[in-house]
């Protein structure tokens, strides 16, 4: 039997234990948070890149098993997904 992907929301207080809002299983929204997710890791490995070629590589392979990943758990997330790089 399959697992359930779900997007928490989550209030973390400061200097408090973080508490579980709400719990989202629609899928429109775990496609949408999952294309945020890998677009935010691809910037990121950008910006790590112009700062250190290695670091950046190491990133941008972290920004693709994330792709990889997520595409695998959020069905629908390949139809809309964009090309690394691709905004």
């Amino acid at each position: 039997m399959p697992g359930i992907v779900s997007l928490l929301l989550v209030y973390e207080p400061s200097g408090g234990r973080p508490l579980t809002v709400a719990r989202v299983e629609d899928s429109r929204m775990l496609v949408d948070a999952a294309l945020v997710a890998i677009l935010a890791a691809e910037q990121r490995a950008a910006e790590l890149a112009t700062a250190d070629s290695l670091l950046g590589e190491l990133e941008r392979a972290e920004a693709g098993r994330l792709r990889t990943v997520l595409g695998l758990l959020i069905p629908g997330l390949k139809a809309r997904a964009v090309a690394p790089g691709v905004q």
